[in-house]
């Protein structure tokens, strides 16, 4: 089935070299990945939960206590984006910030109650984000849907 009244965005009519249909699944796949980031940010916005946060907060709760440095690699930002966000955190209380006991040069982040709380708050609003977008789906769908992603990660990292 062709979808397009999805949502409004760029598009191109065509693209040399490329097929119709290449181009539609492109255009449908830019859409999903746009109504995605805008469904989950109003979700998480009415928890009152920040994306980057949401981001910090994920990683936290499998790696309590992770250096600085380390956290900004994993979120794939600069140390600078992470150090004001965690001022923030630290100021709201879900973290805390020391300095490692072995090496004075790093400091470590670990999750405080509140932060937990905040973790479980934002774990609640994935669940409802991953139910609302993909559970609707027929369980065949997602069979398809999952395989389909699979192959274009594939695809992608090929690429890379």
């Amino acid at each position: 089935m062709h979808r397009t009244e999805c949502c409004d965005g760029p598009s191109f009519k065509e693209l040399h070299g490329v097929d119709s249909l290449s181009l539609r699944v492109f255009h449908s796949f830019f859409k999903a990945v746009r109504l995605h980031r805008q469904l989950m940010f109003k979700m998480l916005s009415e928890k009152e939960i920040y994306p980057g946060q949401a981001g910090c907060l994920w990683i936290l709760g499998d790696h309590d206590g992770i250096a600085q440095r380390d956290l900004a690699k994993r979120l794939h930002v600069a140390s600078s984006t992470v150090t004001v966000m965690l001022q923030k955190m630290e100021a709201a209380g879900a973290i805390t910030r020391k300095t490692d006991e072995e090496d004075q040069r790093l400091t470590r982040i670990y999750l405080t109650d509140a932060g937990r709380a905040r973790q479980k708050e934002m774990n609640e609003v994935f669940a409802s984000f991953v139910k609302a977008a993909f559970g609707a789906m027929p369980s065949d769908d997602r069979e398809e849907f999952d395989r389909l992603l699979g192959v274009l990660c594939s695809n992608i990292s090929q690429e890379l």
